[in-house]
């Protein structure tokens, strides 16, 4: 055998260690990433782990995977959790026991317009999270594990806001129709101390009375239904 040929041989070998290995390290990254979904990830209910640098280096390049989850909640926290609760609690204050019947008008309207740049954030990154879920190059032993988190962690609660904001403008919608149609019968009705009175002594008055009770009960419902929905992507949610 020459010795060009030895050479040769020995540089084919060489590299074919290096493959091996590299190949090794890959299913170690990737075994110990799938652990770290099915163990930390998925069944979590209350925000997300945030890997280690050791954790991460374990991982390779299947941390960078993993950000696009929490970067997910991270920016879902910041452009429409919070300023959700910024939000509710502006229109609370607004909407004080001595509010008048215009005051609370003006302050639905203002609630309902800063919703659109809200749902705005909403769509823009759920649109830019499932692109960056559909770059990610994966085995289909880890995309079956990491398609279960981002459904828990991206897609329910997207799922969840989507179906909110909508829910909201409706109630406030509703809320609207109420005040309008306190002023509609102004004399019979008044706000006084946040409470709406109407003259339970007048017979003709009862037929006010019972579709303002309506109507506020169907309010007091989806303002429940909202609040739920909002404590439950707040609990999932990243630095609660």
């Amino acid at each position: 055998m020459n010795k060009r040929f030895c050479s040769i041989l020995v540089l084919w070998m060489l590299g074919l260690v290096v493959l091996l290995a590299g190949c090794s390290r890959e299913l170690q990254q990737r075994q110990a990433f799938i652990g770290f979904l099915q163990k930390e990830v998925i069944p979590r209910n209350s925000g997300l782990l945030i890997p280690t640098k050791a954790m991460r280096k374990k991982f390779g390049i299947y941390a960078t995977h993993y950000d696009v989850i929490v970067e997910y909640n991270k920016v879902m926290l910041e452009k429409v959790g919070r300023p959700l609760e910024k939000l509710q609690r502006e229109y609370q204050e607004a909407v004080k026991p001595e509010a008048n019947v215009e005051e609370r008008r003006k302050a639905i309207i203002t609630y309902r317009k800063a919703l659109q740049p809200i749902k705005a954030a909403l769509d823009m990154e759920i649109v830019t999270t499932e692109s960056e879920v559909g770059k990610l190059d994966q085995p289909n032993e880890l995309k079956e594990i990491y398609t279960q988190a981002v459904e828990k962690h991206v897609r329910i609660p997207a799922k969840a806001l989507e179906a909110m904001i909508p829910a909201i403008e409706t109630m406030m919608d509703k809320s609207l129709e109420l005040l309008n149609y306190i002023i509609a019968n102004k004399g019979k009705v008044e706000i006084r101390d946040g409470m709406i009175l109407v003259d339970r002594n007048k017979d003709k008055d009862q037929a006010t009375l019972a579709k303002i009770e309506a109507m506020q009960a169907e309010i007091r419902n989806m303002e429940q239904a909202i609040q739920i929905q909002h404590k439950e992507f707040i609990r999932q949610s990243i630095g609660k």
